[in-house]
């Protein structure tokens, strides 16, 4: 993400003509997402871009991309996030004195695991997978037979090492950067899930703008996307190379291995999500996702 900030930086400095100024600041000093998400809220820092977890804390109706399998493809994430009911779901970050620029892309999550192959709910069976501590992760997981083990995440890879825990699942760079590789047999391509981090600003920031300043902030938080989806998916096949060449067994998921997973994650997590956030949201969403 560093990489995208810099970029928001260059262009928000270069379109104000220096009128406006951003300084990056990394290496989690201000704390994990949620501690990020009330900082913009708060004004005590300008931008973030946190996972959706901690953003549906302040916007509940963020959880409704908890749903696995939502997504069948890039094109159809970017088609709903850049569309009406992803602008709908930032500007409800409005009360919570949060402005949503966009959707940074973090990449569909995968599944590795300390398995020869896993192609179908039956090799799930009684595995115990790392997941998010979110209610509809849980739920999705737990729908396919395996046994969700949320885990702090600096402790995953000891866990994998260890055998505490069989699997986990994350995006590509991910799994990558923080080498999990070294420690699980295979990464089987289940894209359950599209991940994002959303691009938030202080509001009382934006507010305190000029309207051609807020106009260049917008802007710049576009391109910035742009420049996220396109980083993203040249990193990506960059690390599944290095993966397969520091001999990680990579396999994709076969059509019926993808609807079988696909049921039994919906039929386990859609009723929660109606149940928590109402149908009117996961209506709109199954709806915009058919186009």
């Amino acid at each position: 993400m560093h990489r995208a900030f810099m970029h928001f930086k260059e262009q928000a400095e270069l379109l104000s003509e220096g009128r406006i100024q951003v300084k990056v600041i990394s290496n989690g000093i201000f704390g994990g997402d949620r501690a990020l998400t009330e900082s913009v809220a708060l004004d005590s820092i300008q931008l973030a871009a946190p996972s959706t977890a901690p953003l549906s804390s302040f916007s509940p109706n963020m959880g409704v991309w908890d749903i696995a399998y939502l997504f069948k493809d890039k094109p159809t994430a970017y088609r709903v996030f850049d569309g009406p009911l992803g602008q709908r779901l930032l500007d409800e970050l409005s009360v919570k004195r949060i402005k949503g620029l966009g959707y940074w892309e973090s990449g569909f999550r995968n599944l590795t695991s300390n398995k020869a192959s896993v192609q179908s709910v039956t090799d799930l069976r009684g595995v115990k997978i790392r997941t998010l501590e979110t209610p509809a992760q849980l739920r999705a997981w737990g729908g396919t037979g395996a046994a969700p083990t949320p885990m702090a995440f600096p402790e995953v890879y000891t866990g994998l090492q260890q055998g505490t825990i069989d699997a986990q699942e994350n995006p590509i760079t991910l799994i990558y950067s923080q080498r999990f590789y070294e420690v699980q047999k295979t990464l089987t391509l289940s894209e359950h899930i599209y991940s994002v981090n959303p691009l938030i600003l202080s509001q009382k920031f934006y507010d305190s703008l000029p309207s051609d300043l807020q106009e260049v902030v917008e802007i710049a938080g576009k391109s910035s996307v742009d420049f996220s989806r396109k980083e993203s998916a040249k990193d990506e096949l960059e690390a599944l190379e290095q993966m397969k060449t520091e001999g990680l067994h990579v396999e994709e998921l076969s059509p019926e291995g993808r609807s079988e997973l696909r049921e039994a994650m919906q039929k386990a997590t859609i009723p929660y999500v109606r149940s928590t956030l109402g149908d009117e949201i996961v209506d709109s969403v199954m709806k915009e996702v058919q186009g």
